[in-house]
């Protein structure tokens, strides 16, 4: 990983845009932390392309600013964070339609930012993970820009046709995103392998057993839709942990033994070859990016990762008469309780 030279920055990418403070009760401290977050971005912007950012939205009430998000483009679904027990999400970037032009507009929850303004009541780590979090943001907004321009399945409201292509490709998208912000943002995230690697911890035990259950349940409901959400989000979640925990370990060239409690949990979970598919994977789209074109599909081995998680939980996609369907064979721990 590079070392930045504070005293000879490169010019900025940051745009003019708005920073917007929403309720807080006390309006000078809502003006600092726009202001400090502002600056910050600002910074950011001297390593990562900022040029499409539309703004940055700083709210107290996260879930009402994500669902107030104006898209620009109708009959998207309003915006919501991650929920589950073992994550929730903070930050996001929202994808926009501006005069016809896609660009990213920042939304963070207050509570995880204000340590930049706290002074002696915050500590150094909680200003770390404040600008980690602000920088890995600014990372989506680089890598959204990228793959608008070469890979149109990611762009804002587009639409695949193809029923099993449109479940593995958005897993794809995730896992590349990931990798690639964190290794974007890893000079301004000191923290963040450390924080990855606890949610690896957390995620990645039990996945294959929660998906049976999920699949127990199948046997009795038969919603094909249904069933690839919750165990098909069972069986992925780790490879979205896992990405970004590689992307991190890859800007700072650290292995899995820097890591092995979570190596451990990948192994014992029954991930790791498609732990080291993904590393390998990515590693070569971040090495080949320049190389990129709309006529390639980019994400192809990725999706790949993503097909054999599925297959992994005994999940099957087939082709019949042209229609795509699923494919669950019974197995002793999927069969419901007679």
């Amino acid at each position: 990983m590079r070392e930045i030279d504070w005293d000879n920055l490169p010019p900025t990418t940051t745009p003019q845009v708005p920073v917007i403070v929403k309720g807080f009760s006390n309006g000078e401290a809502a003006t600092e932390l726009g202001k400090t977050v502002g600056e910050c971005v600002a910074t950011i912007g001297s390593f990562i392309d900022l040029s499409t950012l539309d703004g940055v939205t700083i709210a107290i009430d996260y879930d009402a600013a994500l669902a107030e998000i104006d898209r620009g483009m109708a009959g998207l679904k309003p915006l919501d964070r991650t929920n589950t027990e073992e994550l929730q999400g903070v930050a996001k970037t929202c994808q926009v339609m501006r005069d016809g032009f896609r660009k990213s507009h920042l939304v963070f929850n207050a509570k995880m930012l204000v340590s930049l303004i706290a002074g002696e009541a915050a500590t150094d780590d909680d200003r770390k993970s404040a600008i980690g979090i602000i920088a890995h943001e600014c990372g989506h907004v680089q890598v959204n820009a990228q793959l608008d321009v070469v890979v149109p399945d990611a762009r804002l409201g587009a639409v695949i046709a193809d029923f099993e292509r449109a479940v593995l490709f958005q897993i794809a998208n995730i896992c590349w995103d990931e990798y690639a912000v964190c290794r974007l943002s890893a000079p301004f995230a000191p923290l963040q392998n450390e924080q990855h690697s606890a949610t690896v911890i957390a995620v990645v035990p039990g996945a294959l057993e929660r998906a049976h259950a999920y699949i127990t349940a199948y046997r009795i409901h038969g919603d094909n839709q249904r069933i690839i959400s919750e165990a098909g989000g069972e069986l992925c979640q780790p490879l979205k942990a896992i990405a970004y925990l590689f992307g991190g370990m890859d800007a700072d060239n650290l292995d899995w033994h820097d890591f092995p409690d979570a190596q451990a949990a990948v192994e014992e979970a029954g991930y790791a070859e498609l732990a080291d598919a993904l590393r390998r994977h990515c590693r070569s789209l971040w090495e080949s990016q320049a190389e990129w074109s709309v006529d390639q599909d980019v994400f192809a081995p990725l999706i790949d990762v993503a097909r054999e998680a599925f297959e992994l939980g005994g999940i099957h996609f087939y082709q019949s008469s042209g229609e795509w369907c699923i494919s669950i064979p019974f197995t002793p721990e999927t069969m419901p309780d007679s």
